[in-house]
C-alpha cells in the first residue's frame, strides 16, 4: 500500500477518506521546511499533497523515494517544479476544481466596485444616509469587460457577465486561437486595445516570468478614468506601485483585489489605505464546493499516478514525455 504525506491544515475530510481507503496516510503537523525534510528524508513516503506550503529545492532533494507531489489547487508557484523534475518527481494539480468559484468572486468584486458597496456600507453604519445623494453607482448593462487570460476561470467569468449582465466581452489569451475565443461570445483583442476600451478589466492569468508585472504603468495609463481593475489571479502580475499611483491620481476609478504581492500584504501596504480599493484574502476559489471538488480531484490523480496510470493534469509533462519517449504535447 502506498504511503502519502498530508500537511496540516490539510485537504477536505472526504478527500482524506478517499485517500485512506487506498493508501497509508501520514500527517505532518505543519508545512515548515524543516518539518517536511524530517518526514520526507525517511524514504518512506511515495507521495504528498500540498496546499500553500513552500516545496523548495531543499525539501525535494531530501525527499528520498518521493514519486508524486499533488497540489490542492491550480497554481504551483509554491512548488519548485524544475527541482521536482530533476529529482524525477511528478507534479500534479487540480485546475478544473475552482473555476466557478473564482468567477463568482470576480463578479462579486465587479458589482461591489460599480455600486460603491463598501463605501456605502461604511456611510450607513456611520449615520450618513445622505451618502446616496453624493455617490451615484453605475449599471453593468451594456458596458465592456476585458478578460485577460481566457482559461477556465476567465471563460466562466466572461459567460456570467455576458449572459447575466449583457456586457460586451473582450478577451486576450495568446495561448488560444481566436476562433475559440469567438466561440465563447468574446472578441479577441490585443492587451493595449482591451485596456483602453474596457469599463472593467478582469485578470485570470497565471504567474509566470513573462506575466510578472504585466499590468504596468503603460497599460494602466491606457485605461479609462472611470474603469475598474479586478484581480483574482496572482498578485505579481500587477506592478503594484504603478497600480497605487493610478488609483491615487484618479487614472482609474478603483480596484478589487483578491491577491497581492507579497502575501499576506503588510498592514502598511498603501493599497489597504485607499478608499477605492476592495480587498479579500486570496480566497476567491475557496468555497466549500470548490474545496470538496479539489480534494477529490487531486486524490484521484495522486492515486492514479501511484498505480502506474497517467493522470489528466500533469504540470511537468516533459518529465513524463522523457520517460515514455513521446512528445510532451501528446501527454
Amino acid at each position: 500500500m502506498p504511503r502519502v504525506l498530508l500537511i496540516e491544515p490539510t485537504i477536505r475530510p472526504l478527500g482524506v477518506e478517499m485517500l485512506q481507503a487506498e493508501a497509508e496516510v501520514v500527517f505532518a503537523p505543519n508545512g515548515r521546511e524543516e518539518t517536511l525534510i524530517e518526514h520526507l528524508s525517511t524514504g518512506r513516503h511515495d507521495a504528498m499533497i500540498t496546499r500553500v506550503e513552500k516545496i523548495t529545492r531543499r525539501v525535494l532533494e531530501a525527499a528520498v523515494g518521493l514519486k508524486v507531489v499533488g497540489q490542492h489547487g491550480v497554481g504551483v508557484d509554491n512548488i519548485d517544479v524544475p527541482a521536482a523534475s530533476e529529482q524525477g518527481v511528478l507534479v500534479l494539480n487540480a485546475p478544473t476544481a475552482n473555476a466557478v468559484s473564482v468567477a463568482e468572486h470576480a463578479v462579486l468584486l465587479i458589482l461591489a466596485l460599480s455600486r460603491h458597496l463598501v463605501e456605502a456600507d461604511k456611510a450607513v453604519r456611520a449615520g450618513d444616509f445622505q451618502h446616496r445623494d453624493r455617490h451615484l453607482p453605475i449599471e453593468l448593462n451594456g458596458k465592456s469587460v476585458f478578460v485577460v487570460g481566457f482559461g477556465r476561470a476567465g471563460r466562466e467569468t466572461a459567460r456570467r457577465l455576458r449572459l447575466a449582465f449583457n456586457m460586451r466581452v473582450l478577451a486576450f489569451d495568446p495561448a488560444l486561437p481566436e476562433d475559440v475565443i469567438r466561440g465563447e461570445g468574446a472578441e479577441p483583442v490585443s492587451l493595449q486595445e482591451g485596456f483602453a476600451a474596457a469599463d472593467v478589466v478582469s485578470l485570470h492569468l497565471p504567474h509566470l516570468p513573462e506575466t510578472t508585472g504585466l499590468v504596468s504603468t503603460e497599460l494602466l495609463g491606457a485605461m479609462k478614468p472611470s474603469a475598474y481593475l479586478v484581480n483574482t489571479a496572482r498578485g505579481p502580475v500587477i506592478d503594484q506601485a504603478a497600480l497605487v499611483a493610478a488609483l491615487e491620481s484618479g487614472g482609474i476609478a478603483g480596484a478589487g483585489l483578491d491577491v497581492f504581492d507579497p502575501e499576506p500584504p503588510s498592514p502598511d501596504d498603501p493599497l489597504l489605505k485607499l478608499p477605492n480599493v476592495i480587498v479579500s484574502p486570496h480566497f476567491a476559489g475557496d468555497t466549500l464546493e470548490a474545496k470538496d471538488r479539489c480534494s477529490q480531484l487531486i486524490v484521484r490523480q495522486v492515486l492514479a499516478a501511484l498505480s502506474g496510470g497517467l493522470p489528466e493534469h500533469i504540470v511537468n509533462r516533459a518529465l513524463v514525455a522523457a520517460r515514455l519517449k513521446a512528445p510532451a504535447s501528446n501527454i
